[in-house]
C-alpha cells in the first residue's frame, strides 16, 4: 500500500483541474527574482487572526481530485472531490469533511509535548492490542491493511481498520510520518460501509505531502517527491520523465515574483522565458512532482509548484485598499462607542487578544486565557471596551460572556474554572469529527479520539453540534457507558 502510494500518490501528487472553493495558500522558501542569474529567496505567508472568520466559496459543480495547499503553505493534500470543505486550517490541526459521510484530519506534532501525545501503532500486533483494549469483542474490528517503511530519519505507518458496529465510523485510515522531533498523522474516517468512498479517502490520505521541509524531505521509499526545488538538484530529466499532462487546463496564480523557465530546473542553463508578477494568472496544463507545466502565450514553460496558488494573492494596491477598509471599519466602530458609566464583569469564553482598537487589524495589548474575568466599561456594535489589570482595550463580543462557561482543559485537575472539584468529572476538548444520535466523536487536543454521549448534557454552542466545531465537554468518568462512550455532563463549543 505504501509502495503503491510511493509509486503513485507521493511521486505524482495529483493537481486538481479546478480552482477549489476552499481556503488556500501555496508558497515556499524560494522566491525567484527577475534578474539573471535567477535565484530563489525565502518568502513568508501572512498571519491570520483567530477572530477572523473566512467564508469558503460555493462550488457550482462536482469536481474530483481537488488539490489543497494549507494557508501557511506547509502541506498539500488532494481531496476526493469538491464536496469536501475545510473545517479547520491550523498547523497543529487541519480538518476536512464531506458532510457527515467522511472526514480527514491532519495532526502536526512540532514539539516534545505534542510528540508524546501522538498515537500511531508501530506494528500490527500493537494496533490490535490497542483496539482490543477499547473493544474487547474480538469481532468488533478488523485490521484490513497494515504497512510500514523506514529510513535513517523517518518511519511511516499506514493502516486501515474496519469497525463492526462499535464505532461512529465503519472505516478508519491512518497514515503516520514520524521523524525524531516532528510528526504528521493523517486520519481519514468513513461513516458507512462505502468501499468507493473509502478508496477515495485512502487515496487522499496517501496524497499528503509536506512542502519544502528538510525534516520530511525524503519519505521512506520515495524518489524525492517532498524535496524542495533547491534540494532536487535541478533534475530536469527526472521531472520531465514524470510529467503528467492534464488534457485540459486550470488557471492558477503567482504567489510572488517568479520565473517561467524553459525546463523544470533552476540550474543556470534553464532559460527564463518570462517573469510573472504576484497575482498574475497562468494556464496550467500538467505537472511533475515539483513543477507545473504552463502555457504562456502558446509557449510551453515550467514554474515551481511552490509559487502557484489557487486563489489570487493581494497586490500592494489591494493590500492598501484592505488596510483602508479596516481603518474605516474601526472608525465606524469608534463613532458608535457607548460609555456605560459603570462597570460589568464578563468572562472570556476562550483564549483571546485584548486589542488597542475595535478591529482585528489593530495592535494587541495582551492575550487572555479562557475564563479570564474582565471589566466591561463600554461597547461598540461588535466590540466590548474592557479594563484588565489596569490596561484598557477592546475584545470582540463573540468571545465574552456574562457567565463563566469556560471549561478548564487540564484533564488532570478534574475540575472546571467555576470550581467543580468532583474528581469523577474532568474536561475533554477537541474538534468534532462526526455527529450521531446524541453522540459526538472528537479528535482530542491530546491526539486521542473520543466518543462522547451527551443525551442529558447541557449543550451550549453558537450553531449546534456539527463537524469541525471546536468543543469543550465536562465528562463524568464514573458514568462511562457500556459501549465505552464517555458521558458528558455539559458541552460547549465555538
Amino acid at each position: 500500500m505504501l509502495k503503491k502510494r510511493v509509486r503513485a500518490a507521493l511521486s505524482a501528487l495529483a493537481m486538481s483541474l479546478v480552482v477549489m472553493c476552499l481556503m488556500t495558500g501555496c508558497g515556499g522558501s524560494d522566491k525567484e527574482k527577475a534578474t539573471e542569474p535567477p535565484t530563489e529567496s525565502e518568502t513568508q505567508p501572512p498571519q491570520t487572526e483567530s477572530e477572523t472568520v473566512t467564508e469558503s466559496e460555493t462550488e457550482t459543480e462536482l469536481k474530483t481530485d481537488v488539490a489543497y495547499t494549507s494557508q501557511d503553505r506547509s502541506i498539500r493534500i488532494t481531496l476526493p472531490d469538491s464536496t469536501w470543505t475545510v473545517q479547520q486550517d491550523a498547523d497543529e490541526m487541519r480538518v476536512f469533511s464531506s458532510g457527515n459521510a467522511a472526514m480527514i484530519s491532519i495532526v502536526h506534532a512540532a514539539d516534545a509535548t505534542a510528540m508524546r501525545n501522538i498515537s500511531v501503532a508501530k506494528s500490527e500486533d500493537e494496533l490490535k492490542q490497542s483496539l482490543t483494549g477499547q473493544y474487547p469483542d474480538a469481532n468488533a474490528f478488523e485490521v484490513v491493511e497494515f504497512e510500514s517503511l523506514s529510513s535513517a530519519t523517518i518511519d511511516t505507518y499506514e493502516y486501515v481498520v474496519k469497525y463492526n458496529s462499535t464505532s461512529m465510523w465503519v472505516y478508519a485510515v491512518t497514515y503516520g510520518i514520524i521523524a525524531d522531533t516532528q510528526a504528521y498523522v493523517v486520519t481519514g474516517t468513513v461513516v458507512d460501509d462505502n468501499k468507493p468512498l473509502l478508496d477515495a479517502v485512502q487515496k487522499s490520505v496517501e496524497s499528503f505531502t509536506v512542502l519544502r521541509s528538510n525534516v520530511f524531505s525524503a519519505i521512506p521509499g520515495s524518489t524525492g517527491t517532498n524535496m524542495s526545488e533547491s534540494q532536487s538538484g535541478g533534475g530536469a530529466a527526472g521531472e520531465m520523465a514524470s510529467m503528467q499532462d492534464y488534457g485540459a487546463s486550470v488557471t492558477l496564480y503567482a504567489s510572488d515574483t517568479v520565473n517561467v523557465r524553459m525546463q523544470p530546473s533552476t540550474e543556470a542553463n534553464s532559460t527564463v522565458i518570462t517573469v510573472l508578477s504576484p497575482g498574475a494568472s497562468v494556464s496550467v496544463t500538467g505537472e511533475s512532482p515539483q513543477w507545473f507545466k504552463v502555457n504562456i502565450n502558446g509557449n510551453v514553460g515550467y514554474i515551481s509548484k511552490a509559487f502557484l496558488v489557487q486563489n489570487p494573492v493581494q497586490t500592494e494596491t489591494q493590500t492598501s485598499q484592505t488596510d483602508a477598509q479596516a481603518a474605516a471599519q474601526i472608525s465606524a466602530e469608534m463613532n458608535s462607542y457607548v460609555n456605560y458609566g459603570t462597570n460589568y464583569t464578563y468572562y472570556t469564553t476562550t483564549e483571546v487578544n485584548l486589542r488597542t482598537q475595535p478591529g482585528t487589524e489593530s495592535g494587541v495589548v495582551s492575550s487572555l486565557g479562557g475564563g479570564a474575568a474582565v471589566t466591561v466599561i463600554g461597547e461598540t456594535p461588535n466590540w466590548f471596551a474592557v479594563s484588565v489589570n489596569g490596561a484598557t482595550g477592546y475584545i470582540s463580543k463573540s468571545y465574552l460572556s456574562n457567565t463563566n462557561t469556560y471549561t478548564n482543559t487540564d484533564a488532570n485537575q478534574g475540575e472546571t474554572s467555576s470550581g467543580d472539584t468532583n474528581t469523577n468529572v474532568g474536561p475533554v476538548s477537541g474538534t468534532v469529527m462526526s455527529v450521531g444520535n446524541n453522540t459526538i466523536t472528537i479528535q482530542g487536543d491530546d491526539g486521542n479520539i473520543y466518543s462522547i454521549n451527551y443525551t442529558d448534557a447541557s449543550v451550549s454552542t453558537s450553531s449546534g453540534l456539527q463537524s469541525g466545531l471546536y468543543i469543550s465537554a465536562m465528562i463524568d468518568y464514573s458514568n462511562t457507558l457500556a459501549n465505552g462512550d464517555l458521558y458528558a455532563t455539559s458541552v460547549s463549543g465555538y
